[in-house]
């Protein structure tokens, strides 16, 4: 079984902002690139997650509040809880295939990447044709 991840982005829909909605990632996140990356998943009726500062691994199918997070303000203690969550939702996936969106991949996202205990399962890719 496969799934397909990508990092989260700061744009997010701002008439959420200060609500208790809970939406799944792609009514959450609005910057073109996770958005185009989430479109791709859907055409081609994949699983696929975002991974969140806040939330860890938020899988498609998942519903959370609108949050305010940079990856620089992750503590030790909750990039640990992380990569926990990250072990725990993906465990039963042979291939964990991560989109980088260079221009906003921070470090962060490469660390819980190195870190889990599923590293030899992630493969990174760019180009966004790779989701089939």
């Amino acid at each position: 079984m496969r799934v397909y991840l990508t990092h989260c982005s700061k744009e997010k829909e701002p008439n959420l902002k200060g609500t208790d909605i809970t939406v799944t990632p792609d009514k959450l996140y609005t910057s073109a690139g996770i958005q185009q990356f989430m479109k791709r998943c859907q055409e081609q009726n994949v699983i696929w997650g975002v991974l969140s500062d806040l939330y860890g691994v938020y899988l498609s199918n998942e519903r959370h509040v609108w949050y305010e997070k940079h990856p620089d303000t992750v503590t030790p203690q909750k990039k640990g809880i992380i990569v926990q969550d990250f072990n725990i939702k993906l465990s039963s996936y042979d291939e964990i295939f991560f989109f980088i969106r260079m221009e906003s991949f921070h470090p962060f996202y490469e660390r819980v990447l190195k870190e889990t205990v599923l590293a030899d399962k992630v493969k990174t890719f760019q180009n966004i044709e790779f989701i089939e």
